[in-house]
Order: C-alpha cells, then structure tokens, then sequence
C-alpha cells in the first residue's frame, strides 16, 4: 500500500530535464551541477583510499572530517564548533531528512520562504509533517506574514545564500528571523550548503543569532563534489545525538572513501576560490544579459542561480525554450508566487553558452 503523499509527489522539474537529454547540444542551465570536475588532488586521495580496507564507518562519520567540518564551520564568524557538533552525512538532502524525521511528527509544521528550494517540500512531504511557504522579507524586514507563520511553526527553515534567487541574508535580516525563531521556540534551520560562493557579499549564519538552531552543509556545490554525497549536520551535541540516530536508520553510515576525499577537499581548498572567481564572471555576464532584455529579478549575491520574472507562464515558456535548445528551470515548483519567474543556473555551463543561450533567448522574448 503506497501512502497517499507519497503517490500524489510530482516531480514536475523532470519533465524539463528529460526533454534537454533528447535534444542535441541543449544548453543546460535548467540542473544545479557545477561545470568544474572535482579537484585531481581531491580524487588521488579517494583513489589511494580504494587500496585501503573498505568498511563501514562511525554513523556520525570518521573523526577526521568531523573535525575538518567543525574548522570549517567556525571559520565563519560568530560561529563556534567542535567534533560533537558535527554529524556527516550522506549529502545535503540526507541532512535535512534527519533533522525532520528526528523533530517533526505529522501534526508539526514548517516553514519555507516563497520562492524556496523544491526538494523542503519533498521532504516534509515523504516525512508526513505539515508545511506552508511565505515571502519572509519586504523592504529588508521580516514580514508580518512570516512573523505569524514562524510563531506557529516547529521549524523554520532558511538559506542563504538562496537557491533559486541567489539572495544573501543581511546581518539584520539573519538577526531577526533568528530571534523571531527563539522566541516563537521555533527551531531555526539554516541551509547553508552555498556558504562558500559569495559575490561581494558577506556570508552571515542566521543561527549565530540564536541557541536553538542546526547549520545544513555539503560539499556539492562549493567543492565540486556532486555526486560524491557528503553532506553534514551542526548543532548542539543533544541534537546531534538524535539526528544520528534517524540518519543511521536511512543511510547506517556517510560513505567511506567519499569522507576521507571531503577531508582533503576542505584541508586544501585552493580551488574554491577559483571557482568563485569564475562563478562570478559568469554571473556578470548573465546580470548584463538579463538587463538587456529587460527583466526584472534580484542580483545574485550568491549560489551559482538568477531567478528573472519573465513577465509571462514560466511553464509555457521554459518548454518552448527546451525546444530550441535552452533548458531551464520554471518558476513554479519553487513557490506559488513565481509562476512568472525562471531559474537559470550560471554554475553549469561556461561563459560563452550564456552567451549562446541569449542570443536564443532575445529571439524570442
């Protein structure tokens, strides 16, 4: 017997991947891969490893990249971490499943910003826990509506930078919707998994703000390491108890040689800031692209996304558009008020293929 949530999930972003993989030479600024392969230093420490014994490992993951995460983590400012706040696991997603199946029951609610990252929905979804999405910020201040969601929420869950818009919380706006969280005893769950890829911005952790509060990492995106699935939990050492618990229960362990080539990764980590640099050059050239035709959006600060209104059905347009070779992403599936909007991904393709993608685009806008 399938349960009714889970059979009624339509994965809607598929059917506009799935029709870029039969076009020829598509331009694919429709899936969130960075164009980079992961770094040759990275993949000769996994290669070395593959001639070690391979085994399970700790549930909670090996020490050494529990303590090169907490370096990292601390690395931020304002925020302190040590081992026992550290949880790996086996990607981002799988973070976040555990902090909802460890905290949520069904009758418990959380709370998405408009527009969010589809997959918040798909896991409350598998998880069986209720959820609403709002805009949480007008004019650089939390809004009322977001104030009252928060208050009757369990958890409420932000990213920054923002994956579809690129947008970076203020210092202020980090502050607030924190101490908002704390005192609704709401838990503050802050997806920071782009931490690493800011473009003039800084990057400020909305849980230094409060006590109550989990950091949801990876290493996907900021090391090029997609597919290698290491992702990890930081919060309080009772919290993190309890997630490896709920983790152990899906997974029973983060992969082996995949942690110790994160370790490596985050010890040696020249080749983030190469790709920054890039990721932003690209940037700069969609923002002028996007201007030129007249669009209306927020400048990414962050994250390898743009999210235009296009100012017409974001569906309609985004398979017209794979037709012609230029997948990219409707504004829908992240959130009821971006049936106008696109996502463009400038992380997955080198800077002349925007360029080719607009001279298509500006045909037929």
């Amino acid at each position: 017997m399938i349960r009714e949530r889970v059979k009624d999930i339509q994965l809607s972003i598929r059917k506009i991947s799935k029709k870029a993989e039969e076009q020829e030479d598509c331009i694919r600024l429709d899936i969130g891969q960075p164009s980079f392969d992961t770094p040759e230093h990275v993949k000769k420490v996994a290669r070395e490893e593959m001639d070690r014994f391979q085994g399970y490992t700790a549930d909670r993951g090996i020490d050494e990249l529990r303590d090169a995460v907490a370096r990292e983590e601390s690395g931020k400012k304002g925020i302190e971490a040590e081992q026992e706040n550290i949880m790996i696991s086996a990607g981002g997603m799988e973070a976040l499943y555990s902090v909802f199946a460890t905290v949520l029951d069904p009758e418990d609610k959380a709370v998405f910003n408009d527009p969010c990252w589809g997959p918040y929905k798909l896991i409350s979804e598998v998880n069986g826990n209720r959820w609403s999405q709002v805009d949480f910020f007008e004019n650089g201040e939390l809004t009322d509506e977001a104030r009252k969601e928060i208050r009757d929420a369990e958890l409420v869950l932000v990213n920054t930078p923002n994956n579809p818009t690129g947008k970076v919380l203020e210092k202020e706006e980090a502050k607030e919707i924190a101490e908002v969280a704390e005192d609704s005893d709401t838990l503050l769950v802050s997806d920071e998994v782009y931490h690493r890829l800011t473009y003039g911005e800084e990057h400020v952790s909305p849980a230094r703000f409060t006590d109550e509060s989990v950091i949801i990492g990876s290493m996907s995106k900021n090391h090029a390491m997609t597919g290698w699935r290491v992702g990890w939990v930081n919060s309080s050492p009772d919290y993190v108890d309890n997630f490896s618990k709920a983790s152990r229960g899906m997974v029973a362990c983060p992969p082996a040689i995949s942690q110790f080539a994160a370790v490596e990764a985050l010890k040696n980590d020249s080749h983030v800031e190469k790709m920054r640099g890039e990721y932003g050059e690209r940037r700069d050239i969609l923002v002028q692209k996007m201007n030129e035709l007249g669009w209306e959006f927020v400048e990414p600060e962050g994250a390898i996304y743009a999210f235009p209104d296009i100012g017409r059905d974001s569906w309609d347009f985004a398979l017209e558009m794979v037709e012609k070779g230029v997948s990219i992403v409707p504004g829908e599936p992240f959130g009821p008020g971006s049936d106008e909007n696109v996502r463009i991904c400038f992380g997955s393709v080198e800077q002349r293929d925007i360029e080719k993608a607009f001279d298509v685009l500006e045909d037929e806008v």
